[in-house]
């Protein structure tokens, strides 16, 4: 089974929308089923955990668990979990860990950001860094912060396997689309690549997010090379917005000095 979430990136112009002060519910939880070309694979879910502090940060803990079913087991089996500590008013990235067993494909991987130092420390080596960070798992709460409309750009960051990926992302179109869950009115997010100064266009990956307060993930496509693996929400479960003084106020006290754990 292919990787879940890809580096996504986009076209120009630029304009960047505003992000907004929604709090990510803690306890939100969304199931989506997997399927891979024809075949039903599994399930995928991403959760918020809970409120942890992380390296003097109060951080929301992102977990993703994606794994194929008993028909998929029997020729490649699934097993990946995600981890991601996001800072409670930048969502900046703090730390995020892997786990992946694919197949034969087996890989455990850790990095936390210090940025009074500007610098990643993974499990395999130091890295400066020039900005604040997001990683694969943290890219989906991070885009849903923004009040996204059609013809939105946005540019980030996202860091992997100790690489720095620049990627800008559209908001294309507004379509509906019926899913298990239900039928939903959605912004659809296409990413591009930028290389060697030039705006390429990949198609390899369409995103669509409520077109509400919420922008919840209902439904992802991804091509590969022998297929598409198509992601659809099975069911969605409301958290809660945790009191302002729990993210905010700890956070405004440790942000002049970053704690190492």
């Amino acid at each position: 089974m292919k990787k879940l979430i890809v580096s996504l990136i986009l076209i120009c112009p630029v304009f960047v929308p505003t992000l907004e002060a929604t709090e990510i519910q803690v306890g939100e939880r969304i199931r989506f089923q997997v399927k891979y070309g024809i075949f039903d694979a599994g399930t995928s879910i991403m959760e918020v955990e809970a409120i942890d502090t992380t390296h003097g940060h109060i951080t929301y803990r992102l977990h993703s668990n994606t794994r194929s079913n008993k028909f998929i087991d029997a020729f490649y089996k699934v097993r990946d979990h995600m981890t991601s500590w996001i800072d409670t008013l930048s969502l900046a990235t703090v730390q995020f860990e892997k786990s992946l067993n694919e197949g034969k494909y087996n890989k455990d991987y850790s990095v936390w950001f210090d940025y009074n130092e500007m610098q990643a420390v993974s499990s395999d080596t130091t890295i400066a860094i020039e900005d604040e960070m997001q990683d694969v798992l943290s890219l989906f709460y991070y885009i849903r912060s923004f009040d996204l409309s059609v013809g939105d750009t946005i540019r980030m960051s996202s860091f992997d396997n100790d690489e720095i990926s620049p990627f800008w992302l559209a908001v294309k179109d507004i379509e509906k689309v019926k899913v298990p869950a239900g039928e939903y009115e959605c912004l659809v997010v296409e990413p591009f690549l930028e290389s060697d100064f030039l705006f390429k266009y990949e198609g390899g990956l369409t995103i669509w997010f409520t077109n509400d307060e919420r922008n919840i993930p209902v439904l992802m496509k991804s091509k590969a090379s022998i297929g598409s693996m198509i992601l659809r929400l099975e069911s969605y479960r409301e958290g809660e917005e945790p009191p302002v003084s729990q993210v905010s106020s700890e956070n405004a006290a440790t942000q002049s000095g970053v704690i190492s754990q």
